[in-house]
């Protein structure tokens, strides 16, 4: 079993400060948004030192960013020293139904397609108006697939592994098979 503290996966940043309640501002990592959502508590890390576990009350999404308020946090004065920690979550405490995967789970996936066998690995994700892209880096070179059911298939996180099917179009034209 891991130490908790190497277990503990980052997911975001505090940039700021919300109110004299001492509620913090957290901009969360691209894809990270819903674990963020999902945590019961968070863990906040300053210049390489321990992290500290603080109980998530309350969260309310804003403009790209999270306004958390925390059971231990009750004040600006608490909260402003908080500015710039990284935040940190523990996966196993994450509130999730069955089958739900966060994205620090599944980036760095070997992404294999039902039609032309392995073309990469899943190095990013980004958030479109319609649904999440994931951006997949390999024999193809960059391949932008979108997160919709028609084209992401089984996940394997014991061997590390995403299948795909997708379409013809969304590969380099100028790469044969």
């Amino acid at each position: 079993m891991q130490p908790l503290e190497t277990a503990l996966r980052p997911l975001g940043r505090v940039i700021g400060t919300h109110g004299l309640r001492g509620d913090l501002k957290i901009k969360g990592h691209p894809g990270n948004q819903a674990a963020l959502l999902a945590a019961p508590r968070i863990y906040l890390r300053q210049n390489d030192t321990g992290s500290d576990c603080l109980t998530v009350q309350r969260i309310v999404p804003g403009r790209g960013w999270l306004r958390v308020s925390l059971r231990e946090i009750d004040r600006i004065e608490r909260a402003e020293p908080l500015v710039g920690a990284e935040v940190l979550v523990d996966p196993a405490s994450l509130q999730r139904d069955d089958g739900d995967l966060f994205w620090f789970e599944l980036e760095g996936l070997d992404v294999i397609d039902t039609g032309r066998g392995p073309i990469g690995r899943l190095e990013e994700m980004f958030e479109t108006g319609a649904h999440a892209v994931y951006v997949v880096r390999g024999r193809y070179g960059e391949v932008l697939i979108p997160a919709v059911p028609e084209f992401i298939g089984a996940v394997d996180l014991e061997r590390g592994t995403l299948q795909v099917d997708v379409p013809e179009g969304l590969f380099p034209d100028n790469l044969g098979q």
